[in-house]
């Protein structure tokens, strides 16, 4: 039997006992490009095929860990005292679930990638209220009856969130967020944008994707402030760099065969007054964007 070996020539980083994975020579939608500045044509970066999340089936699971809306924060008040209508009103059934939708609570609603969105909760008495989305369980704690905000969410990937509740023993509505790409790339695992105080996109940033195996991804935005780059599955802090700016900075989870989304990236002119405050990532965008 005659073995036949081929061996292709690789450029990228990250191979071998290095875990670091540059991707500086790509555009701001990870595709390779020539490198003009080096004067021979070629692409100076290439994907290598473990990091590609399409290749073979999607290893997504609705109730595995990890793949959820994270840092959710509860606090006690009725939606009436912020001018928010919910159907049957303030006293209406026990148990019920909400996403907010502008003034109104409803039953479902659509979010785009990154955007932040709340979720409202009547508990119908005392107990240890969970929170699911699909099966797994996401958050939890100790409830008296009333109504209750549930902030932190936003649209981290591409498709659908269930969530539901089970409180002394009796679950909840069903609460549908659908997750659209709206203006984001989808063509990679991992999508942002980075943006200014007033909403607009900033191009030309260097954005730097870090886990904590020490793997490192990097790209540039492109027009509208969006990136995208291939990434292994994890965790990442997502950080931002342009000459003038200081920047927030976010976490974003990367999930095997999803689009995965961070919240966008608030960068700031240097030497401003709001420079010098501290930039949380959660008010990086608003927080009502149901449809």
């Amino acid at each position: 039997m005659l073995l036949l070996l081929i061996v292709v020539p690789c450029s990228s980083q990250g191979m071998g006992s290095s875990k670091a994975y540059d991707q500086r020579g790509y555009d701001y939608m990870g595709s390779p490009v020539s490198s003009a500045e080096s004067g021979n044509g070629q692409v100076s970066v290439a994907v290598p095929g473990y990091l590609n999340p399409y290749t073979g089936a999607a290893g997504w699971d609705a109730s595995a860990p990890g793949l959820s809306s994270s840092s959710l924060q509860m606090e006690q008040i009725d939606p009436a005292s912020l001018g928010l209508s919910a159907p049957g009103g303030s006293s209406g059934p026990a148990n019920q679930l909400y996403v907010q939708s502008g003034s109104n609570l409803a039953a479902s609603g659509t979010v785009s990638l990154g955007d932040s969105y709340v979720l409202w909760a009547r508990a119908g008495g005392r107990g240890n209220f969970v929170l699911y989305d699909y099966s797994r369980e996401i958050f939890s704690s100790s409830v008296t009856a009333g109504w209750y905000r549930i902030q932190g969410a936003y649209g981290d990937f591409a498709g659908q969130h269930l969530y539901r509740f089970f409180l002394g023993g009796q679950a909840s509505n069903n609460v549908t967020v659908m997750v659209s790409s709206a203006g984001y790339p989808t063509s990679y695992s991992l999508t942002g944008r980075v943006q200014d105080a007033t909403g607009e996109g900033l191009a030309g940033v260097t954005v730097t994707a870090t886990n904590s195996d020490g793997g490192r991804f990097s790209t540039v935005t492109g027009e509208g402030g969006y990136y995208a780059i291939d990434v292994a599955s994890g965790v990442y802090v997502i950080s931002a760099r342009l000459e003038g700016y200081v920047f927030t900075q976010t976490t974003a989870q990367a999930v095997a065969g999803m689009v995965s989304a961070a919240r966008p990236i608030v960068g700031t002119p240097s030497g401003s007054r709001a420079a010098s405050a501290y930039l949380s990532p959660f008010a990086a965008s608003p927080e009502m964007q149901i449809k």
